[in-house]
């Protein structure tokens, strides 16, 4: 019993420490209100890596050495910043993107920065802005408190996960491979679990070629690559069930007003309960479209998160967060999720992660999209928590 008094005070000590870190929901609302005005879609490389270039800058005003990571295949690079100590140690990988869905002029049309009680709303303000500019926060309050963490600390920034982080993945399981841990602050859905593993997706890109032809004097000679496609996606979507989910999401055709049109591009999204699985509704889209009279179908998986099974590791780094949540009031609770992270790909290789770390909130991807503000206090403290725990 003696012996074990000194480590449980001491846990208890520091567990009031983190309860006490002076989080200021307000300020930090203000604080990440640049990063969203900032919009950012995934598409537009310039938009993306100008986010970057504030985030960066604003990392190195706290005294991390930064180094930019440049663009590639028409995506918007990385940004990783090193908080020290200065070491080639495994450390903590804090990942977060700074990408979102939202087009330009959504801050002044659909998507306004707004306070509606509660709620807080702007374009990517929940997937996942404020959740990244928090990892920021905490590491400001642990260096305030003069509480050093034990592990060197880096933070990734990338700017394509909504486009499927084709660029980034490697980069991402490189520098995961280097570290400890790895913690993913996106948003916490409405019940707050933090987040042990994730479910597989996959974007298939589907090419229909037809056969032209005059739309008025000729149209019996022509194959509309346009009503073939509308077929085969009515057949796609008509494969979600309780486990699996396929959306298009992306359609584009036609040259002419007058013409048949030849071709017609689709992007379908898709989740499933495991690799397996999404491999068998692969072949089957592909079958379907090889159906189609007189349509020559090509078809490509464009993007992959592998399933992210947790493991015992990522299971006790959960149970550190559970013992850390206690002490700062959070009963905290875990899930599988079917959304996909970049966590999909460090918790895929075996790197212990954790992911939801970010504030409460609901409606990604919508024109709703929000985080209640009185999460941004315990999640922000949980975050200091982590980084400083961890050895």
């Amino acid at each position: 019993m003696v012996a074990r008094t000194g480590p449980v005070r001491r846990r208890a000590r520091l567990m009031a420490e983190y309860a006490a870190l002076p989080f200021d929901a307000e300020v930090i609302l203000a604080g990440v209100r640049p990063w969203v005005t900032c919009e950012s879609p995934s598409w537009d490389v310039a938009a993306v890596e100008h986010m970057l270039a504030i985030a960066a800058a604003d990392m190195a005003a706290m005294g991390a050495r930064i180094r930019s990571l440049p663009t590639e295949y028409g995506r918007a690079g990385c940004v990783l910043a090193d908080f020290g100590p200065e070491t080639h140690a495994p450390g903590i990988l804090i990942l977060s993107h700074l990408d979102t869905v939202h087009p330009l002029g959504s801050l002044a049309g659909a998507v306004p920065w707004r306070r509606d009680g509660d709620k807080a709303h702007g374009p990517g303000l929940f997937d996942m802005k404020s959740g990244a500019y928090l990892a920021l926060e905490a590491l400001r309050q642990l260096s305030t408190a003069g509480i050093s963490p034990k592990l060197p600390v880096r933070v990734m920034m990338t700017g394509d996960e909504e486009s499927g982080s084709v660029p980034a993945r490697p980069r991402i399981e490189a520098q995961a491979r280097a570290e400890k841990y790895v913690l993913v602050p996106e948003g916490a859905q409405p019940n707050g679990h933090l987040v042990t593993g994730r479910l597989p997706s996959a974007r298939f890109r589907i090419f229909l070629h037809g056969r032209p032809s005059h739309a008025l004097l000729q149209k019996e000679e022509g194959t509309s690559s346009i009503l073939a496609m509308a077929t085969l996606l009515q057949r796609i979507e008509a494969m979600t069930d309780g486990e699996t989910a396929l959306t298009a999401s992306i359609i584009q055709a036609g040259q002419a007003v007058s013409s048949v049109p030849l071709t017609c591009m689709a992007e379908v999204v898709c989740v499933a309960p495991d690799d397996d699985k999404l491999d068998a509704i692969e072949k089957r889209i592909r079958a379907m479209a090889t159906e189609l009279p007189g349509i020559r179908p090509e078809i490509d998986r464009k993007t992959h998160r592998p399933t992210w099974w947790p493991g015992l590791k990522d299971r006790q780094l959960a149970d550190l967060a559970t013992k850390l949540g206690r002490g700062i009031g959070l009963d905290l609770e875990f899930d599988m999720l079917a959304g996909g992270s970049d966590g999909n790909f460090t918790g895929a290789i075996g790197v212990p992660t954790l992911d939801g770390l970010g504030p409460v909130g609901a409606d990604a991807h919508q024109l709703s999209e929000h985080i209640f503000v009185s999460s941004i206090v315990p999640r922000g403290r949980l975050l200091a928590g982590l980084i400083a725990e961890l050895e």
